[in-house]
């Protein structure tokens, strides 16, 4: 019979080896990262027995939980130059025996000497004469917050002190008893109201004064007055004709610069003035937002190559081409379309029953399934 190599595989589930393999089959078991092979022939191309190959299962592993049976022993010792060095490295009996040699016993006794920083840990220990820092004292630190600085002291609540004699001028601090003694000194101040209004009518006595001139009294006031229904031309008010020659007029006005107006709403067919915006939307709704390259008449015949029967040429286009519907089906000469494509053979062979005579094969996967 012909021989037949196979790749299983288990991602996941349980370890250990496959209920059955053919022969010469291997199976990888990721689970416990074995590879597995069928072994033996039953005559029906089954293996007799499956052992492990690799991994795990058959060898040391180099990392991980594993359990080795029977008493191991090395062929040859290793010699004294070979001793254990890296914290990885076995540790031969005669080593170990002579590192125990210059181990102390399990009783014995240190000078302070000899135990490293005891001596240090021994001098940072107070004397029976001492002091404390600040923070040893409980609660002083609070203490010496709730007190003012000598320098620039920031005093809160209601600061006192005493009272400076009158005519003082040191850096002592004044009181306000020491201001309202000095200003009590300044007479009475600003005139009062009793003198400038004495009627305490609210006016001023020189202004009711003022009131009261009569018309005669009167300077500089003109000789004779308007009446008051009267009328102006124009251009006795001061540029109103130059402010009127700047308006255009309701009829048939000659527009300067660049003339605003509302913008019509989208479809509205009335006198009412179009702005640029409104030939705009309309414009663009006549092109249904075409691109730029689409948005004449000239581009759209230019895109149709300039062909007035541009629905029949592509009718009968696509007449000579393949349906996709058919899947190949509706090929007139397979051969030929195989052959144009650089398909041998083994394009017609059933996938159960391929046949490859000579050549090589580069970058195939063999598939065996799962277990």
């Amino acid at each position: 019979m012909a021989n037949t190599i196979q790749l299983k595989r288990r991602v996941s589930g349980n370890a250990g080896a496959p209920t059955g393999l053919k022969s010469g089959e291997a199976a990888h078991n990721e689970v416990d990262n074995t590879l597995y092979v069928g072994k033996g022939d039953d005559g029906s191309g089954n293996a007799t027995a499956v052992v492990p190959l690799a991994g795990s299962g058959a060898f040391l592993a180099l990392s991980g939980t594993q359990t080795v049976a029977g008493a191991k022993t090395f062929s040859t010792v290793p010699k004294s130059s070979q001793d254990a060095s890296a914290t990885t490295d076995l540790v031969r009996k005669s080593q170990f025996d002579a590192g125990l040699a210059t181990k102390a016993a399990a009783s014995h006794s240190h000078a302070i000497s000899e135990v490293g920083g005891l001596q240090a840990a021994l001098d940072g220990k107070a004397a029976t004469a001492h002091g404390h820092a600040i923070s040893d004292v409980t609660s002083l630190q609070t203490t010496l917050n709730a007190k003012a600085a000598l320098a620039s002291p920031a005093l809160i609540g209601t600061p006192t002190a005493p009272t400076a004699l009158a005519g003082n001028n040191t850096t002592q601090i004044a009181t306000t008893a020491f201001v309202q003694a000095g200003l009590a000194g300044l007479g009475a101040g600003d005139m009062l109201k009793l003198v400038y209004d004495a009627d305490n009518d609210g006016k001023v006595d020189a202004a009711e004064v003022a009131d009261a001139a009569p018309w005669t009294g009167i300077t500089g006031k003109p000789s004779t007055f308007p009446p008051a229904t009267h009328s102006h031309p124009t251009s006795q008010v001061t540029g109103l004709d130059a402010a009127l020659a700047a308006k255009a007029p309701l009829a048939s006005p000659a527009l300067t610069g660049t003339p605003t107006a509302p913008t019509a709403v989208s479809a509205t067919n009335t006198t009412q003035l179009a702005t640029t915006a409104f030939v705009q939307a309309v414009v663009s709704g006549l092109i249904s937002g075409a691109p730029g390259a689409l948005d004449t008449l000239n581009e759209l015949a230019a895109a149709l190559g300039d062909d007035p029967n541009f629905a029949t040429t592509v009718t009968n286009g696509l007449a000579g081409k393949l349906g996709a519907a058919s899947n190949l089906a509706d090929l007139t000469n397979a051969a030929t379309a195989r052959g144009n494509l650089g398909l041998g053979s083994l394009a017609t062979q059933a996938a159960s029953n391929v046949a490859i005579t000579g050549g090589s094969i580069a970058g195939i996967s063999f598939d065996g399934g799962t277990f």
